[in-house]
């Protein structure tokens, strides 16, 4: 009796669905800070903790690596990726250009489907206690924001663009400790705005204003890094 031809197709999922697990899994170290900046990736250690085989942990790492999470050098091995000042500058001034894009088109062919997520990410802010807010909770509520945009967008080939920052995103997102006193009510108040011009479509403002949006946080992660580099060299 031949095989059955959906047999196949059920393999490949469940390969797809466990470096999904792995990938999951590490991206999440890294992003704790578990996993730091120049730690290198053993893939026989990676295994025998999440206990599966190199196969999936080999293409977790190739897949962190297009994320820009994970360095892969030919003596070394693959490693975490290490924040710089030049690394902040390039992610920046790409986002700043993709994100206009994605606002544009979200104002010709977002739907009402499509402002629901945003409305929820929004009122889900609004209904955490201010004390208990962290820093982390907000930067996912902002990376969860920013996606359903480029989803917004109805742009496929700009999402995927988008998908290969994120995670970058993310961890700069994460640098600083704390939240400003005023940080919640901008946060909340840009994204508002910025949802109220799309829904509006006006692409002018829109555009103005993410791109305020994205300078001004730019700005703030230069400061902080540059504010980090002093304290660094002063400890030394």
């Amino acid at each position: 009796m031949s095989k059955s031809p959906v047999a196949p197709h059920l393999h490949r999922r469940e390969r797809r669905v466990l470096t999904d697990d792995v990938s999951d899994a590490i991206r999440e170290a890294i992003l704790s800070g578990r996993l730091k900046g120049g730690d290198r990736l053993i893939e026989d250690e990676l295994a025998e903790s999440l206990n599966v085989s190199r196969g999936p942990i080999r293409q977790a790492i190739f897949r962190l690596e297009q994320e820009g999470l994970v360095i892969h050098e030919t003596h070394r091995g693959a490693t975490v990726a290490q924040v710089s000042v030049e690394d902040a500058a390039e992610i920046y001034t790409l986002r700043k250009a993709l994100e206009r894009l994605a606002v544009t088109a979200a104002c010709e062919r977002a739907t009402e489907a499509d402002f629901v997520p945003l409305n929820a990410i929004l009122t889900l802010f609004q209904s955490v206690p201010r004390a208990s807010m962290t820093r982390r909770r907000v930067a996912e509520l902002d990376i969860d924001f920013h996606d359903a945009l480029f989803r917004a967008s109805h742009h496929v080939r700009l999402y995927k663009a988008w998908e290969s920052l994120r995670s970058q995103i993310f961890v700069f997102l994460l640098l600083r400790d704390g939240l400003p006193n005023d940080y919640l009510t901008s946060w909340y108040r840009d994204h508002s705005r910025l949802l109220d011009l799309i829904r509006s479509h006006d692409v002018e403002a829109a555009g103005a204003c993410i791109e305020e949006h994205i300078g001004g946080a730019y700005e703030r992660l230069k400061a902080h890094m540059a504010e980090r580099s002093i304290l660094r060299i002063e400890a030394n």
